[in-house]
């Protein structure tokens, strides 16, 4: 996905991401497995907590997704004579005071020109650039590829972009704190793949299973025989979102679902995601789509909830008998187990470790981070959206309200729709059943690029070749869901791997790497200098840093040990330990 030089000294044509493609690749790699879950997660939160959390989530995120950018974009200003501050320069320069001339110090008149603004300050050229080598096209609406002239071997970017294998989060943390360090940080980046990337994979071919029983009336999964069944074929009629759960059928199974999506998934992680960009403009439309009928279906199935003669209810109370005798309303403020609902909805805004491929291909650091952050805005609103109409819904099923209800996925609400407005045999409209499948359509979107990701750490960082990275990074994930499909687990992996890992490493790892940077960065260059740290600058990210890090701390202990004081201390205990280095430094 970046640009090399050949052995012959020319660059491969230079290749672009427009705002629009950065725009939907960020936002297709938000929709993950959390939005299924957050009519339930809005329940837990009550509706004006859940709205404060998200719009939380949308600055986090978008604040994160700056200093990244910042920090990838940044390092083209360390070209010398056409190449890189290495990790020895980088040491070196760590001992040289700001007052003493360094050997790899930029000047304004040698190698980049100050800008007027503060957006276009890394807008420049390459040291090695000619005009005569600048093409006369410069928007960002262009076509993707930008060729240049092939038949000149000395052949140059026009528009200098970082390069991935210097600036993405393992580069960065080389350059930062060195090999060790960087060797953390690949297998961090592998994990948060692997995460995002199965969690993803369980939904398709969840969504997969149960269109093919709203449809056929079952669908049917190959896995060993268990006491209930000697026969290898397990089939189940029940329609929601865990298909197979109480059927009887193994833990391990290799479904219908899971077969086609795994074959489309591999299929599409061949191709390089900008030589597929309509699929996945495509796919973002069928989510937008998908959530606004979501959103009016779920609507009305709560009007339908509220004015409805409840005969339904009055059965099951009959027949559960005390213990739903007070229904437990929904709250409209703060809800029962608020705490529980920051990992689901953190999950959801975890696409930072995805980004720097994106960031590497833009045009312009300002077409970057403003890409990034309208696309936190925009799943936010569709997030936000699908919450707070799914989540009276969610409340009813919980209470036994809904005749068949027994999950509270978004997918499953869904599939209720018949129940609650009058449906032909209970079944779902086939708009709705239409939606489903566009919903489920767009959730492959994002599966290339967590494998992309994890491919890329493994060949780049690793040393994998390329086939065998292809294999761990598509393939083997697909084997380990078909081994979890009918597991118990799926929503504690959600919870849990958005607090101990995805939270960590896309929130706070990037912001400790800008921080760091700076102040490397800082040492190679003349004291004064527009490219060094500002004191108020530093301080910011820093504390925000602290804050985020001390924050997801606090809520992994409030979950284990469920103590609200023991969670208050160690959030102080995080915010002194992460704010001291700062200090010293």
């Amino acid at each position: 996905m970046t640009s090399s030089t050949s052995a012959g000294g020319a660059l491969p044509p230079q290749k672009f991401l427009p705002y629009a493609a950065i725009l939907t690749l960020a936002a297709n790699t938000m929709n993950g497995p959390g939005i299924t879950t957050l009519p339930d997660v809005a329940v837990d939160a009550g509706l004006f907590l859940y709205v404060v959390l998200i719009a939380g989530s949308v600055l986090m995120a978008s604040y994160v997704c700056r200093r990244m950018v910042f920090a990838m974009w940044s390092w083209l200003f360390f070209y010398n004579n056409g190449g890189t501050a290495t990790t020895d320069d980088v040491d070196n320069a760590q001992n040289i005071d700001h007052g003493k001339s360094s050997a790899l110090s930029i000047t304004a008149n040698e190698d980049y020109t100050e800008a007027a603004s503060a957006d276009e300050l890394l807008i420049h050229r390459h040291p090695t650039l000619s005009p005569n080598n600048l093409t006369s096209a410069g928007s960002e609406e262009e076509a993707l590829l930008l060729h240049g002239d092939n038949k000149s071997s000395n052949h140059i970017a026009a528009y200098p972009q970082p390069i991935l294998e210097k600036t993405s989060i393992v580069g960065q943390s080389l350059e930062a704190y060195g090999k060790q360090a960087s060797v953390y940080a690949a297998l961090t980046m592998v994990a948060s793949a692997l995460c995002l990337a199965l969690a993803q994979m369980m939904l398709c071919a969840a969504i997969l299973d149960g269109m093919l029983v709203s449809t056929t009336g079952q669908s049917c999964a190959l896995g060993l025989p268990t006491n209930d069944s000697s026969s290898w074929i397990h089939c189940t009629s029940h329609s929601s979102m865990k298909p197979f759960a109480g059927s009887g059928a193994p833990t391990s199974l290799i479904s219908v679902g899971t077969v086609i999506a795994a074959a489309f998934s591999v299929g599409m992680g061949t191709v390089d995601l900008d030589e597929m960009m309509g699929v996945q403009y495509s796919l973002f439309a069928c989510l937008i789509i998908s959530c606004f009928r979501f959103a009016y279906v779920l609507r009305k199935m709560s009007v339908g909830l509220s004015s409805m003669d409840m005969d339904m209810a009055a059965v099951n109370v009959e027949e559960k008998g005390s213990d739903n005798d007070e229904a437990e309303a929904l709250s409209w403020f703060v809800g029962t187990n608020p705490f529980s609902t920051i990992g689901p909805i953190m999950f959801n805004f975890a696409f930072v470790v995805t980004a720097p491929p994106l960031v590497a291909m833009a045009k312009k650091e300002s077409i970057a981070y403003k890409a990034l952050g309208m696309a936190c805005v925009a799943m936010g609103v569709l997030y936000t959206m699908v919450g707070c109409f799914g989540a009276p819904v969610a409340n009813a099923v919980r209470n036994g309200l809904i005749e068949g209800g027994d999950d509270t996925n978004l997918l499953s609400l869904i599939l209720l729709s018949g129940n609650v407005q009058g449906g032909a045999g209970g079944r779902p409209s086939m708009i709705d059943l239409f939606c489903i499948g566009t919903f489920g359509l767009s959730t492959v979107a994002s599966v290339p690029v967590y494998c992309l990701l994890a491919k890329d750490t493994l060949v780049n960082d690793a040393g994998v070749a390329p086939m065998p990275a292809f294999l761990l990074s598509n393939v083997l994930p697909w084997i380990l869901v078909a081994l979890t499909y009918n597991a118990a687990f799926f929503e504690s992996f959600v919870n849990w791997s958005g607090l101990l890992i995805l939270g960590y490493s896309n929130f706070s790892l990037p912001l400790l790497l800008d921080v760091k940077l700076k102040k490397v960065r800082s040492l190679l260059v003349p004291k004064g200098s527009l490219l060094t740290l500002s004191e108020e600058e530093g301080n910011v990210t820093s504390a925000v840093f602290s804050f985020l890090t001390a924050s997801i701390s606090a809520v992994i202990a409030i979950r284990i040990t469920d103590s609200l004081a023991f969670a208050g201390l160690l959030f102080g205990a995080v915010m002194i330990a992460s704010m001291w280095p700062g200090k010293k430094s």
